[in-house]
């Protein structure tokens, strides 16, 4: 059986059914696993594994909910205003 692919975000957010820019948001935060990928860059380019994502939701450690630092205000002004996934 060959390893599990890495996703990049915008398939990772399909899966979820979030934005990418939010699941980026939770990812930075620590509340669901991603990988970094560091090529000497300011900004990271993040996979995931579909699975790893699926298990946490489903043990319960990861959630969807707004992370609450400073991070993530402008995923709270889209699902205030209904606009956010």
């Amino acid at each position: 059986m060959s390893p599990e692919s890495f996703v990049d975000s915008v398939t990772a957010a399909e899966f979820l059914t979030v934005s990418p820019r939010y699941l980026l948001d939770l990812t930075r935060a620590g509340r669901i696993p991603g990988h970094p990928l560091s090529l000497g860059r300011k900004r990271k380019i993040w996979r995931f594994r579909l699975s790893e994502l699926s298990s946490c939701l489903r043990q319960g450690e990861g959630s969807l909910a707004v992370p609450k630092d400073g991070r993530a205000k402008s995923v709270r002004r889209s699902t205030e205003f209904g606009t956010g996934k």
